[in-house]
């Protein structure tokens, strides 16, 4: 776990500051427990219901966002892309099939605005760092 509150300090740096002990808006620097954020559905509704977010950062002015995501075993995200955003993926446990290949713990993703990429299957429940550079879209290619 001490990895993964790393990871979750230089996302909020590398998201361009983030804010004060519990104000997930403001922009100065913070520190955050992500065991204190609750899991909540991720707000996307073109994907299947499932994925779960604890949102550890908006910056509403810039659009982007970082949180920690959970996808459930068996969980199959379609192939997409975005448009306004490119984004980040760090994947903290499990396991995700792509057809770049297997997505296990210690692989870093970066996905650029209008490259499509998935479809992502989760073998096991698997939770990953998310990060967007601006505000997230979400054009599903396959309705597999």
């Amino acid at each position: 776990m001490k990895k993964t509150k790393i990871w979750v300090v230089l996302a909020a740096l590398a998201a361009g500051g983030l804010l004060v002990y519990g104000q997930k808006t403001a922009q100065k620097s913070f520190l955050l427990r992500t065991e204190t954020v609750e899991w909540a559905p991720m707000p996307i509704k073109v994907v299947p219901p499932g994925l779960q977010q604890r949102l550890l950062h908006e910056n509403k002015e810039k659009g982007s966002q970082t949180a920690v995501v959970r996808f459930p075993a068996g969980y199959r995200e379609p192939r997409h892309y975005h448009t306004t955003c490119g984004h980040s993926l760090y994947i903290l446990k499990g396991r995700l099939e792509s057809p770049e290949g297997p997505l296990t713990p210690g692989t870093f993703v970066y996905s650029a605005p209008q490259e499509r990429h998935g479809p992502f299957l989760a073998r096991v429940e698997t939770e990953l760092l998310f990060f967007t550079d601006g505000p997230l879209d979400f054009f599903v290619e396959d309705k597999k």
